[in-house]
């Protein structure tokens, strides 16, 4: 037997010996089984373990060195973690290999990349790791950005297991929130061993923080904190009648990110009975922002998960129905829209065919209908449960017949002004055939190749529903 393989038994063995003396004390666990059951709801989880390898976690905790109690935990935990369905984990370790005194804040190294069946690497390292140096966490977080292959639909989760502060002068904090706002991580889990540092107040702005301040708990934080990096957490969205009844539905929704305002999910919402909204298993680690594409969009801010604690987010969204009818005598070829707006708002909501049932939220919206000349309706309210009918008056017809090409264009007359509908063809010796809504107008027109402006064309006539006028246009 060689001296490595002889050494390495030996460290095992001591590391078995302290485990049955640490573990079997502990709180009992079933995280193992409990995670091999876990059913694979959500993407593929990286999760990343940044382990202390400093000078100070030789120190006693109560009755082993810290680095004893962790590399007893540890092992049996990752391994646990790397038989999860769709989990895959790799190894960062700082402050074990350059020595203290001096100091070397840029000791912080990927021991092992993330893969599968890299278990017995992780152990290998882990067994072999003798504590050296200095304490770089803020280094360690930002080089752990590196460590995670580019993949946009994975979870990437770091757990620190620390049991000081940032030693360097590094910002743990800003360096994590970076990370997150770049959708590069998810917000940290940070581990912290002993009863020397406050953890929470330390690192409560750098992540999820978990004191362990005896042996005996090391394994239950642990437990903890993976329990709730793991566990998707049930929710349902209310939306909401106007009896404050969750009874709408039918309606997509997208879920943002808070931190990265990236897209997370999108959905259909639905129900599972009347008044019951179907549940949803997300990510407990993200901050949401759901935007309910209603028209106009209704939304909810800052939702907030715990892991395993079914929430109910509401949101106001009670719904009517506009429709705008297609008068008759227009041809059924022809487009008939209708841009529809909220009130004293230019933006378009949306554009709106014929006869068409849309859904808006109730209140007050103006109305641009398409026709020649368009057809204005303001403050139309759309009520729950109701449809709002909007009818447009009837056009009628004109034709005008020309000996030959002209210049000219029709206005509406509003008794003070001329407001211009459209333009002849100037081009055409054809006939001109228009549709336009009951009113007055003018027509100006004159000869394409005439000279003398004074030989133009101006002629009045009105326009009622279902009427045909026929208008010769002649040299004066």
């Amino acid at each position: 037997m060689d001296l490595f393989k002889f050494v390495r038994m030996k460290t095992l063995r001591k590391i078995v010996i302290l485990l049955v003396s640490v573990v079997c004390l502990a709180h009992t666990s079933v995280f193992a089984q409990q995670l091999a059951t876990i059913p694979n709801v959500m993407p593929l989880t990286r999760v990343l373990f940044i382990f202390d390898g400093s000078y100070s976690m030789l120190g006693i905790w109560e009755r082993h060195s810290k680095m004893e109690v962790a590399k007893s935990i540890l092992i049996p935990f990752i391994d646990s973690v790397s038989k999860i369905p769709n989990v895959e984990v790799g190894l960062r370790i700082y402050g074990n290999r350059s020595p203290f005194p001096p100091q070397d804040c840029k000791d912080s190294h990927l021991e092992v990349p993330f893969g599968k069946n890299n278990l017995p690497e992780i152990v290998n390292k882990i067994l072999s790791l003798n504590p050296h140096g200095t304490t770089p966490i803020a280094y360690s977080i930002e080089q752990a950005a590196k460590d995670f292959p580019p993949d946009s639909t994975a979870r990437n989760i770091i757990f620190l297991i620390t049991d000081g502060v940032e030693a360097c002068d590094g910002d743990p904090c800003a360096i994590s929130r970076k990370l997150q706002e770049k959708g590069v991580i998810l917000k940290p889990f940070i581990i912290g061993v002993g009863n020397e540092v406050d953890f929470n107040k330390m690192f409560d702005c750098a992540g999820h923080v978990f004191s362990a301040k005896n042996e005996l708990d090391f394994l239950p934080v642990l437990n903890m904190a993976m329990d709730k990096a793991m566990t998707s957490t049930p929710l349902q969205v209310y939306l909401l009648d106007a009896y404050k009844k969750p009874r709408e539905t039918d309606v997509p929704m997208t879920f943002y990110d808070n931190v990265t305002g990236f897209i997370r999910y999108n959905f259909v919402h639905s129900v599972i009975k009347p008044g019951e909204p179907d549940i949803l298993f997300l990510d407990p680690l993200v901050s949401y922002k759901i935007k309910v594409h209603t028209i106009p969009p209704v939304y909810a801010e800052n939702v907030n998960l715990e892991p395993g604690k079914h929430t109910i987010v509401k949101i106001d969204a009670p719904q009517g129905y506009l429709m705008v009818e297609r008068p008759y005598g227009v041809n059924l070829s022809m487009p008939f829209e209708t841009i529809v707006r909220q009130q004293g708002d230019m933006n378009t909501l949306m554009v709106q065919q014929a006869n068409e049932k849309v859904k808006y939220i109730t209140g007050k919206y103006d109305l641009e209908v398409l026709t020649m000349p368009r057809t204005y309706f303001y403050d139309v309210e759309v009520k729950p449960d109701e449809v709002k009918t909007i009818k447009v008056p009837a056009p009628g017809h004109v034709t005008f017949t020309r000996p030959q090409m002209g210049i000219g264009a029709i206005y509406i007359d509003r008794n003070t002004d001329l407001e211009f509908v459209t333009y002849l063809s100037p081009d055409s010796r054809k006939n001109d055939v228009l549709t336009l809504q009951p009113g007055k107008y003018v027509i100006i027109w004159r000869d394409k190749f005439e000279t003398d402006t004074e030989k133009s064309i101006s002629q009045s006539f009105e326009i009622t529903s279902g009427c045909n006028l026929y208008i010769q246009l002649n040299k004066k």
